[in-house]
């Protein structure tokens, strides 16, 4: 079994996919394979990827960090689903924008833009005014700019995914909590987990380790100073001081693990999430108020009818997510198999796509090896 799933790990590396990764695979609670390859870059230290090695897991925030805080939020009275955005960011009444909900946020159907340049604002500030870039201030600013941005189609009209919309419920959090979206998420979540904790990693805290972990590299931007290791990659996110509702997570493929099992738990009444509002956030959205064809729950994905980036072979049950820096999460419920893998694809340059075919390829290898079954979907 493991040779079939090394080999093609193995194959990522030679033929540069990715500088380095780590796969970790479970099956009915155990784990059953978990397992490092190649380096953690390419320039720096050339050290090789290990188990514990630190990845930037980038968008795998959005479920990870931002809808659990939703869900325990929601949980403790302070939210609803059905809340109007504007309930708790008053100038969101405005543009047009009164209609979105907080489930259209999660949802990725709000009507908002997948991407903007705030970055750009930031760093231009910046140059007149030096320390302002990751400051409070700056982070403010790009809460702002979401705030105001423009939408391109009705809330429930068009699935569009959306770094925008995200960021958003991350200020939604801070705002009903009282807390800063790290301070929350560490207290309320991280500290549920008994070891490998994931972590955001504030840019300005001179306080923070990064040279004295193992961390993966990711891209060379001229902008910020060369290579990145151990500082967010987002831009819009390094902009705010690593600290964002769309990205900002770090963590070991353990600790994705355990963060994954809390929602699997709490489907048996067993974690912290009610179970009947966890398997809202993990179903396919329907009906009325969602678009047609969506593939979305509520800050998790499930698998897309043709081309899905979890393969050929999981279930419609089967719930997950993508980080653009070459993470994804992938759990097929009726089988009870759950597939993490990291790695920095985006070493040296995001501009390196070749993990599109690979993910599926590989999510067939592990789906075959493990169940030892050749089948084709339903």
């Amino acid at each position: 079994m493991d040779d079939c799933i090394s080999q093609k790990m193995s194959e990522g590396v030679v033929s540069g996919v990715f500088p380095g990764a780590v796969l970790l695979v479970a099956r009915q609670g155990n784990i059953v394979y978990h397992k490092p390859f190649g380096l953690q870059d390419l320039e720096l230290r050339r050290s090789e990827v290990a188990c514990n090695t630190l990845f930037d897991i980038a968008s795998l925030t959005k479920p990870l960090a931002t809808a659990a805080a939703i869900v325990l939020l929601i949980q403790e009275g302070s939210l609803n689903l059905d809340d109007p955005v504007s309930r708790h960011i008053p100038s969101y009444a405005s543009g047009g924008k009164a209609g979105i909900r907080l489930f259209h946020l999660l949802n990725h159907c709000a009507g908002l833009p997948d991407w903007r340049p705030y970055y750009k604002s930031i760093a231009k500030r910046d140059e007149a005014d030096r320390g302002f870039l990751g400051s409070p201030e700056a982070k403010h600013l790009v809460y702002q700019m979401a705030r105001n941005e423009a939408l391109i189609s009705s809330p429930g009209e068009l699935s569009l995914y959306s770094d925008i919309g995200f960021i958003v419920l991350g200020e939604v959090i801070e705002l009903v909590s009282g807390m800063s979206l790290n301070q929350f998420c560490e207290t309320q979540i991280f500290s549920l987990l008994h070891d490998d904790r994931p972590f955001f990693s504030p840019l300005n805290d001179p306080a923070f380790d990064r040279l004295n972990q193992s961390i993966a590299a990711t891209e060379h931007l001229s902008w910020r100073g060369g290579f990145i290791r151990g500082i967010v990659h987002d831009d819009n996110a390094y902009a705010m001081g690593g600290l964002a509702g769309h990205a900002g997570l770090f963590s070991t493929a353990m600790g994705v693990y355990q963060l994954v099992q809390l929602w699997r738990k709490s489907l048996k009444e067993e974690g912290p999430f009610d179970p009947k509002i966890a398997n809202h956030f993990l179903s396919r959205k329907k009906g009325s108020g969602f678009p047609k064809e969506s593939s979305w729950g509520l800050g998790w994905d499930t698998p897309s009818s043709l081309n899905s980036s979890s393969g050929q072979f999981f279930s419609e049950s089967s719930f997950g997510h993508l980080g653009y820096t070459g993470t994804s999460i992938w759990v097929d419920q009726e089988k009870d198999l759950t597939v993490i893998l990291l790695t920095n694809r985006v070493h040296p340059s995001h501009e390196n796509r070749k993990i599109k075919i690979f993910r599926p390829e590989l999510h067939n290898v592990v789906f075959k090896e493990i169940l030892g079954e050749s089948l084709h979907k339903a």
